[in-house]
């Protein structure tokens, strides 16, 4: 090939080099017609073409109807905790996970293709894999469905809060009167611009498992004795966590709700508080389970570990035992070497982290800091809304445990 021919990567390095969770499918597409995708990943593009289309028009509705502030509407526009967390967090949030996310998993998708982890008999397949994942990702049928999801009445199936405010006037309409204009955007475009954007997210945390479930299935060269205690595929946490950010963005849907309820509901902050709890545990129970797919290769390779470094460690205990009793110290020669006892204590450190290796891979701080990303929101206005002299009195209570 002479030195003006441009290099092209062989196929195989070329699906690795180019995978992603995030870029590709219809929408994405024509955010890239739309020039809303450069200079790549133009997240803040993006996030101010979503704000124009969901709440601007709400305010510009709102205002011309005289219930954006004042006193024509118990609960204006302006004052309503649920609009700000879904439009001005959570939706960005969903936004922002891209570039949280995406960059981890293809991380985890090189490191599989080179650290030698797959070998390279079995490399065909997993970058078979990768396509087939890739393909589904540009599913326009795939996507289709989650759009026709998104844009389902919900307001009038299950979500009457979207519908109208029982007991209440609002800016988007009262029990009598139906919905307002601003009420009709919100329940026909804003809301299911932001369930697509979360159901999208669900498609392709599917697609993740889905990868992470082909791949359990190849031959895997992993190491009982790794020292990440999970044969060398501890480098999947990494991108596992930080599916947390997606339920930091729900949790700020639910702490909006819930901080009406609060403030115009009347409902007490304790009241609320077994849900938020069941919606941190649901979080860490939907974002660590695609790890499990994980457990059945390690519980297998931890028990063979066991097995072969057992076998060994009685030979080596019977070499060393025989040495230093009954060939040496019994006929008044001298100990063992420093080697023989060092390499008996290397031994016994690479068993204990066969033994300790992890059949099910989370950590604590894995535990901890998705835990941490879904309660964030409702922690934020648990606090708002409980009396500081209350909050102190609970933290000086602990303290003095």
């Amino acid at each position: 090939m002479s030195d003006s021919e441009p290099f092209e990567p062989p196929a195989s390095s070329a699906v690795v080099a180019n995978f992603s969770l995030v870029v590709g499918g219809p929408f994405y597409a024509l955010l890239r017609r739309l020039r809303l995708v450069e200079p790549a990943p133009n997240i803040g593009g993006r996030i101010a073409m979503l704000f124009v289309l969901t709440w601007v028009p709400l305010a510009c509705l709102a205002a011309l109807q005289g219930v954006l502030l004042g006193h024509k509407v118990s609960l204006p526009l302006l004052y309503d905790f649920s609009i700000y967390a879904r439009y001005f967090v959570g939706l960005p949030l969903l936004v922002i996970a891209e570039v949280v996310i995406d960059p981890r998993i293809r991380r985890v998708v090189t490191t599989f293709d080179n650290s030698g982890v797959i070998g390279a008999e079995v490399l065909p397949r997993y970058h078979a894999a990768l396509e087939d994942i890739s393909r589904l990702r540009d599913s326009r049928l795939a996507e289709l469905l989650v759009l026709i999801l998104a844009a389902l009445p919900f307001f009038m199936l299950v979500d009457q809060q979207e519908w109208i405010s029982k007991g209440l006037t609002t800016w988007h309409g009262n029990a009598s009167a139906g919905l307002s204009d601003a009420g009709w955007w919100f329940a026909c475009v804003s809301s299911p611009v932001l369930r697509f954007l979360l159901f999208r997210w669900l498609w392709r945390y599917l697609l993740w498992s889905l990868l992470l479930f082909r791949v359990m299935k190849l031959d895997l060269n992993l190491m009982p004795a790794h020292p990440d205690l999970m044969g060398g595929l501890g480098f999947v946490l990494d991108a596992q966590r930080h599916f947390g950010i997606l339920f930091a963005g729900i949790g700020s849907f639910m702490a909006g709700r819930y901080g009406n309820s609060i403030a115009y509901f009347d409902v007490p902050v304790r009241s609320i508080t077994i849900p938020m709890i069941v919606f941190v545990l649901i979080a860490v129970v939907v974002v660590l389970c695609p790890l499990t797919l994980l457990s059945p290769r390690l519980s297998a390779l931890r028990a063979a570990g066991l097995a072969c470094y057992g076998q060994l460690a009685t030979k080596l205990t019977e070499a060393l035992d025989a040495k230093l009793t009954r060939e040496r110290v019994g006929m008044g020669g001298p100990l063992p070497s420093s080697p023989d006892l060092a390499s008996m204590a290397d031994f016994v450190r690479i068993y204990a982290v066969i033994r300790d290796l992890r059949v099910i891979p989370i950590d604590r701080k894995l535990l901890l800091q998705v835990a941490a990303q879904a309660a964030a929101p409702l922690a934020i206005l648990w606090i708002a809304a409980t009396p500081a002299e209350r909050i102190i009195a609970g933290v000086l209570k602990v303290l003095l445990l």
